[in-house]
């Protein structure tokens, strides 16, 4: 049994793993909303209310996992690797909670939320032949497929806080997004696994569910069509705030509209199949542990 903690730059995404017959599964997990790049931009560090966010979380949770008996593998990414003071941050969270971070590089994460969504594929008996993965984040987004991996440097979070409204964010997701729109279009692939809240936020729309119905059990595998970038995020923003709340949760709905128009730009010249799926970078952690190469892909990718 395997505590794996992934820090992101919007969630805090902790769960217990296990392995049987080759393939791992979610006993326990948690996740909440942190929002550690916000406010990033501005300043370079992670801000005092992200700290507290981070921290209340954090404490939350030592009330579910068993830290001190339980081996854990923890990592944080791209807002973290952008932020000034994140050795501080580390270093309180080890000193208050036994947790021992390792920042990753883009690279690291992207194949690891390759290990991750295999995995659930597996899980799922779902082909995973030519298929492409997109983990869309608050400061990053990883792309994977064919053996590369990639990370690029915008995500919900930053993207938002560059452009605010609605209509500069459908106008300006084009130019953001062209990289790796041009990196995901030489993959030639006729699947696409998307893996990130927004993705899986979307699916739960289609599902029907409210935010606190949400069922990664009912999410995994849910096919999303090219007009639901559109429909939803036009029905996203119609809604008024306490509904909102409802259905995507405090303080998400314009970066879920942000992360829509980007998904929208990105996927624009794909005309395969496209497939949500909750499990990710954590789940990744576990696969990698349990397969031996979770210091191989670590110290590969070791940023700096």
């Amino acid at each position: 049994m395997l505590i794996c903690i992934d820090l992101g730059s919007n969630t805090l995404r902790i769960a217990q793993i296990y392995e049987e017959n080759g393939i791992c599964h979610v006993q326990n997990s948690f996740e909440r909303i942190v929002g550690s790049a916000r406010g990033l931009r501005e300043n370079g560090e992670i801000t005092k209310e992200a700290k507290e966010r981070i921290f209340g979380a954090l404490s939350e949770a030592l009330r579910q996992f068993d830290f001190k008996n339980l081996k854990h593998l923890a990592v944080a990414t791209a807002a973290f690797r952008i932020a000034t003071n994140s050795d501080e941050i580390f270093k309180q969270i080890r000193e208050n909670y036994g947790i021992n971070f390792n920042l990753i590089s883009g690279e690291s994460e992207a194949n690891f939320i390759n290990l991750g969504v295999l995995n659930a594929l597996d899980r799922l008996k779902i082909s995973s032949q030519n298929l492409a993965f997109i983990d869309l984040g608050g400061a990053s987004s990883e792309i994977s497929g064919n053996e590369k991996f990639r990370s690029f440097d915008f995500g919900i979070i930053t993207f938002f806080e560059s452009y605010k409204t609605p209509d500069l964010l459908e106008k300006n997701a084009k130019n953001v997004v062209k990289e790796a729109k041009e990196f995901l279009n030489q993959l030639k692939v006729a699947k696409i696994v998307l893996t990130s809240g927004v993705a899986t936020t979307m699916a739960s729309l289609k599902l029907g569910l409210k935010y606190d119905e949400y069922d990664a059990n009912k999410i995994n595998g849910t096919k999303l069509e090219m007009a639901d970038f559109s429909t939803l995020r036009a029905w996203l923003l119609a809604l008024d705030e306490s509904l909102a709340v409802e259905f995507v949760g405090i303080n998400r709905q314009m970066l879920v509209v942000a992360g829509m128009s980007l998904l929208k730009e990105l996927l624009s010249d794909f005309n395969g199949e496209i497939l949500a799926i909750d499990d990710g970078l954590r789940e990744g952690l576990g696969v990698a542990y349990f397969k031996g190469i979770f210091d191989k892909i670590l110290k590969f990718h070791k940023k700096g």
